[in-house]
């Protein structure tokens, strides 16, 4: 059984103000509002949408159906009782459906596409999608993204959620859905999206992000977030990983969201270094992607883009070696993920090296492995030694001056992307020809510091 946490819950604001309001009162001001309309099918659309806000479902589908007894065209009522216009006929949603399935499967047969499991896709693309792999305009997408953008979905300029075409024009002009079919400018919807129940979700080049900061603080971490994914990617032989494996980088906008809304129901302890990956067993739930172990991290001034690096390798390199049916030892994940939060360049790379050598330098590295941990109850300089000491094996393994520990790197990215078998193994060779090499990693470290 999984923990979980469905990403976003949506509710929208008007619904939230509704709830000040007792039933009592809704249906009061409800009757009020009806009588007011009389027979008037505009009017009475507009109780029914008040009603729909307010989350009076059962009332704004009497309305609507009110209002289609007077004006059998009328757009509105016909859209909030879920009825498409087909060759100038409003019918019901899945009669409609129906039609639109039967029309589409038309097309896309005299196109040349082929049914995959319920998805048209091109034939030379037909062996991919049975593997669960689909492709969309040059990009890899879910099998639900594919099902959506065939229906008429496409995405948020800004954002990359999948919105409903009609609505394109609105995105374009800085536009953002903010719960059910309501729009807002970047100010409402920045509003509407601090809570933590319905956070941003928005799509950088690599990765999926997930927060409660405003969108233009997001947007600039995008950037961060590809940064470290770029960094490691050729310590994972430049893997992509599957659509429903995407990368994704939850980034708490406090400490308190950080620790009491991620931190307990879904961190392991490791959440005490800023950044971690949600522990084996749990997962979160994002629309479109499915359940996916993501990279959390906290929003602090001076080490958020560590922190967004840290977290976006620790979820790509997770996502590989899941595809591949690997689990990688912590020391390894943090390795990696500090090979761009503390080794992302030559000057970083000192400056942290600089900061080991006054905590005593490398460690023990024969009890380095099994010893790794990252804890709340352990003090943040020990935390601190742990994460770049892991990092700087990865970079000393990456800078190919030693060939066993070279060779053994290699074993192990073959083994995480799936090449070769033996996981277990290679690590195991792995950490054996780093203990071997401890004499020359703290040469390494020196050199490092001397910059």
């Amino acid at each position: 059984m999984y923990a979980r946490i469905c990403i976003p819950v949506l509710l929208s604001l008007l619904a939230a103000e509704a709830a000040a309001q007792t039933p009592a009162q809704l249906k009061q001001e409800l009757k009020t509002r009806e009588a007011a309309a009389k027979k008037d099918p505009d009017a009475l659309y507009e109780v029914g949408k008040w009603a729909a806000e307010k989350s009076l479902a059962a009332d704004a589908k009497r309305l609507y159906q009110a209002v289609l007894k007077i004006k059998a065209d009328h757009a509105g009522a016909n859209e909030g009782l879920g009825n498409a216009l087909v060759d100038g006929k409003w019918l019901p949603a899945k009669e409609a459906e129906a039609l639109r399935k039967k029309a589409q499967s038309a097309e896309y047969a005299a196109k040349g596409l082929v049914e995959v499991d319920g998805v048209w896709v091109e034939k030379e693309k037909a062996a991919d999608a049975k593997r669960g792999v689909f492709h969309h305009e040059g990009s890899l997408v879910t099998k639900a993204e594919l099902i959506a953008m065939q229906s008429g979905k496409v995405r948020h300029p800004e954002t990359g959620e999948l919105i409903d075409a009609k609505h394109a024009d609105k995105a374009k002009e800085k536009y953002y859905p903010i719960g059910g079919d309501r729009w807002g400018d970047l100010k409402e919807a920045d509003t509407y999206h601090s809570d933590i129940k319905r956070p941003w979700i928005v799509r950088s080049n690599h990765c999926t992000l997930i927060s409660t900061l405003a969108l233009s603080k997001i947007l600039d971490l995008c950037t961060i977030a590809d940064l470290g994914y770029e960094k490691v990617a050729p310590l994972l032989g430049t893997e992509k990983p599957a659509a429903d494996h995407r990368p994704v980088v939850i980034i708490a906008s406090t400490n308190s969201e950080y620790s009491e809304e991620f931190g307990k129901p879904l961190g392991d302890g490791s959440d005490a270094a800023g950044s971690f990956l949600v522990a084996a067993g749990r997962k979160v739930g994002v629309p479109f992607i499915g359940e996916v172990r993501a990279g959390i991290c906290v929003y602090n001034k001076d080490w958020v883009e560590r922190y967004v690096r840290h977290a976006a390798a620790l979820a790509y390199a997770n996502s590989i070696a899941e595809m591949n049916g690997v689990e990688l030892p912590m020391w390894l994940l943090h390795g990696i993920a500090a090979f761009t939060s503390r080794f992302q360049n030559g000057e970083d790379a000192g400056w942290f090296g600089k900061q080991h050598l006054q905590k005593g330098g490398v460690k023990n590295l024969k009890g380095f492995f099994g010893a790794f941990a990252i804890s709340g109850d352990a003090e943040p300089k020990d935390n601190d030694a742990n994460i770049y000491q892991a990092g700087l094996l990865v970079a000393f393994a990456a800078g190919g001056s030693d060939p066993k520990v070279t060779e053994a790197m290699q074993e192990v990215t073959a083994a995480i992307t799936g090449k070769a078998k033996g996981a277990e193994k290679a690590i195991a060779k792995l950490q054996a020809a780093l203990t071997e090499a401890e004499p020359k990693i703290v040469a390494f470290l020196q050199q490092l510091a001397a910059k």
